[in-house]
């Protein structure tokens, strides 16, 4: 008797050209079917949606499901998640796909073995990384950018209640004015990949602005370099205030000090001699 399995998998998809980003497209996207099919030539299995080719699954697992398929296996796919690739200036390019894919196994098929990834071993340098803000064009922000400056400290606010993406991250100035939000393709909400997900669990970052771009007629742009906070830098609540707090050296004091009784000695002497 045949038995119903799932096996989850991403999928690189350069056929999809919509912006998936903190946009309603995305949400359009997930829960949709797409069709597994295995094309003639050259081998391989390719990902359909709307009856359009999209993507295709590669590696081992592409392998093993054309084979299943030549035994007359058939598998459907739903869409749980989907992000947006951005290239290194920031524009759009392949959409990523989180697909859950059921078939039904009969007896004697093995069946399809998705390679778990790699866990990643955290070391203990902080690590950082520069991204775009998402959203700068909207409710009025251009005009908060044109204030912002080159080193700016900001903060990172989760909002798992916006409708569009429940792994939104707020991008705030310290004054309470939103930048905008971190990119879809960064937060990754639910993926443990994603920022989203170590903030959930309590990891800490700082945030500052890495650089401004537009201007001269085109929309002003904000760069910000996120670094992730390590446990033994202290507590993460010190970046938000807008500079490091100095410590007055010893020797200016005691200039202060010294400077002041000369004052005092002038004035003694001036009522002194006016006697």
């Amino acid at each position: 008797m045949a038995r119903r399995r799932v096996f989850h998998i991403k999928v690189e998809c350069p056929g999809i050209a919509t912006d998936l980003g903190l946009t309603s497209n995305k949400q359009l996207l997930i829960g949709k079917t797409v069709a597994v099919v295995k094309s003639s030539s050259p081998p391989e299995v390719g990902v359909e949606l709307d009856g359009r080719n999209v993507g295709r699954i590669d590696g081992v697992v592409g392998s093993h499901v054309a084979f299943a398929i030549d035994r007359g296996q058939v598998f459907t796919a739903v869409i749980e998640n989907a992000f947006q690739n951005y290239n290194e200036r920031f524009k759009p390019t392949t959409a990523l796909l989180h697909l859950k894919v059921e078939y039904l196994l009969g007896g004697g098929q093995p069946a399809i073995e998705v390679p778990k990834e790699p866990v990643e071993i955290r070391a203990s340098a902080p690590k950082s990384f520069v991204t775009t803000v998402a959203g700068v064009t909207h409710d009025g922000r251009q005009r908060i950018v044109a204030r912002c400056s080159v080193g700016e400290r900001l903060t990172l606010v989760r909002d798992p209640d916006n409708r569009f993406d429940k792994g939104a991250i707020k991008i705030m100035r310290l004054n309470g004015e939103q930048l905008g939000y971190v990119p879809a393709h960064v937060s990754r909400g639910g993926d443990p990949s994603g920022l989203a997900f170590q903030m959930d669990r309590g990891d800490s970052f700082q945030c500052r602005i890495s650089s401004l771009t537009g201007g001269d007629g085109l929309n002003l742009g904000v760069n910000i370099e996120v670094t992730e906070y390590g446990e033994d830098e202290g507590d993460a609540s010190a970046f938000t205030e807008s500079a490091p707090l100095r410590s007055v050296p010893v020797s200016n004091g005691l200039g202060w000090i010294i400077a002041l009784a000369g004052v005092v000695l002038f004035i003694v002497i001036v009522i002194f001699n006016s006697r």
